[in-house]
């Protein structure tokens, strides 16, 4: 089995720009706008030998009760149950915040290995622009910059090193041809989640009562009757005259 890292954090830090830095793609959308991932968001890498399943999640807050941060907050919980390891990522520009602190004890109390990642560390020395995060309790902070790719390797190497694992074998898998990939398309709101989460019969994807609660292209394995499956939960489309935000 490859070894599975879920990358947590609050709004805005560079999950996305990491995961996308860390599968050597451009699956997630990436702007400076917070909270603009909401699903778990799957993708593979490797490092030399080593592969390796990344997770990226939305802004993560451990105590919403309620709206779309609590939908948001279960699906960052799944990804932690399901990883390996966790990367915790925080700001390192921005210093640190309450609700780094709220993550930083949800993850101490599991019993899971966990990295402490300062992103946005280009330019910066290590030792005293950092040593505030030291106080989250999580030990050696490792600063880098998922967009320069600055640091990247190295706790790339640390995240898998917690693991202990053999390197594994090179070797290249062939698409299978047999896989259907089916893509759900529509208009905002008209659930198209709902609908995958229905023949899942999980909550896999983010499902509210909001337009544009979907903003990745969200792919999820699943296989029915011996026939296997890509299905694609993708973002409400709508006419061009009607979008306004860059991200849509």
């Amino acid at each position: 089995m490859k070894p599975v890292i879920a990358l947590v954090g609050r709004p805005n830090v560079g999950k996305s720009t990491l995961f996308n830095r860390l599968t050597k793609s451009r699956d997630a959308i990436v702007a400076d706008y917070a909270g603009l991932t909401r699903d778990r968001h799957y993708g593979q890498g490797h490092l030399g030998n080593r592969e390796y399943i990344v997770i990226d999640t939305g802004g993560f807050e451990p105590d919403a009760e309620s709206g779309i941060f609590k939908e948001m907050a279960k699906q960052t919980r799944q990804a932690v149950a399901e990883a390996d390891v966790v990367v915790f990522v925080v700001d390192a520009r921005a210093g640190v915040s309450a609700q780094d602190h709220d993550i930083a004890n949800y993850l101490r109390r599991l019993s899971k290995p966990a990295l402490l990642v300062a992103n946005k560390a280009e330019g910066m020395r290590e030792g005293a622009q950092l040593a505030e995060f030291y106080e989250l309790g999580l030990g050696e902070v490792l600063p880098v910059s998922a967009a320069h790719g600055q640091g990247v390797r190295a706790m790339l190497e640390a995240a898998l090193d917690e693991l202990h694992l053999p390197d594994a074998d090179a070797e290249a898998e062939a698409p299978d041809e047999r896989v259907i990939r089916l893509a759900v398309a529509g208009r905002p709101n008209v659930g198209k989640s709902t609908l995958i989460n229905t023949w899942l019969g999980e909550e896999r994807l983010v499902a509210f009562d909001l337009p544009g609660t979907t903003r990745d292209a969200i792919t999820v394995d699943f296989e029915r009757n011996g026939q296997r499956f890509q299905l694609i939960d993708t973002a409400g489309l709508r006419r061009k005259g009607k979008v306004f935000e860059a991200i849509e």
